[in-house]
């Protein structure tokens, strides 16, 4: 799909969404879902299925924190209550509170207090005015948000070696080793490229493939972004097919697209 079809796609999501919860998670409800809670605390006044399917849609089918894809055939999708549900019991089903999480970030942040001690909200605050990553991690992109970027990272886990780096790691590892698969099959064709459209598409095609793993839908698409967006194999590719006529218009929104998530390598100051 292009790019332009997918952000048309996305932004009628958007106001669908908007709609359809302004007609199921009305005020009226909202306060009904809210003093029953109050008179229970033990119960999951939020775990309603127009809730927990809005917000996955919400996010691209992925943890609002980290990125490991959830809900269907991955991994249990939690919601977190980004201000603690058992303080701030107003907003136990406040919309704006409410995050898809994956276990390992909910289960981290437990009971933290975002209003005493604060952390990033990914629906608020732009992650690339935050982090720059190395190694497969997260960190603070300069001393001015050096406080919020280490609380997030530790009070969510986000460097967690086993349930996350580990996993980025080997995405982005093996991306690695598709971007040198196709540049090396490109190098084979290139006095042919230009003419032989069953190589041209074999290698257009592996090269949109890769992209497509970059992009929002993606798991960890940031790290998967960046990876590509910094690999020199994948530059050197892209020249080749600038210079033989035949980068395309989907190619450029795909770039275009894992460029704008990309995050930054290297500390600011």
């Amino acid at each position: 799909m292009k790019l332009y079809l997918l952000l048309a796609y996305y932004l009628y999501l958007y106001y669908h969404l908007n709609y359809y919860l302004s007609e199921k998670l009305t005020k009226e409800e909202q306060k009904k879902l809210t003093e029953e809670f109050k008179k229970d605390k033990k119960k999951s006044v939020w775990n309603k299925p127009y809730i927990r399917d809005a917000l996955l849609k919400e996010c691209n089918g992925k943890c609002i924190y980290c990125e490991s894809l959830i809900g269907s055939g991955n991994k249990e999708m939690h919601v977190d209550h980004f201000h603690y549900k058992d303080k701030y019991v107003d907003e136990v089903v406040s919309w704006n509170n409410l995050n898809p999480s994956c276990p390992h970030c909910n289960k981290s942040k437990s009971t933290h207090d975002t209003y005493e001690d604060p952390i990033i909200n990914p629906f608020e605050d732009n992650p690339q005015d935050y982090f720059y990553i190395t190694n497969y991690r997260y960190r603070s992109k300069n001393k001015n948000v050096d406080h919020i970027v280490r609380n997030t990272i530790n009070v969510l886990g986000l460097n967690d070696t086993d349930d996350l780096v580990k996993k980025r790691f080997d995405l982005c590892n093996a991306l690695s080793d598709k971007i040198i698969t196709i540049y090396d099959l490109a190098i084979e064709y290139q006095s042919t490229l230009s003419d032989n459209i069953p190589k041209r598409n074999r290698v257009l095609k592996g090269y949109k493939n890769l992209l497509r793993l970059c992009i929002n839908t993606a798991e960890f698409s940031a790290f998967m972004a960046t990876t590509i967006q910094e690999d020199d194999y994948y530059k050197k590719l892209k020249n080749l097919l600038q210079e033989l006529n035949i980068w395309d218009e989907e190619l450029d929104e795909l770039d275009k697209s894992a460029n704008k998530i990309k995050l930054a390598t290297s500390r600011d100051n």
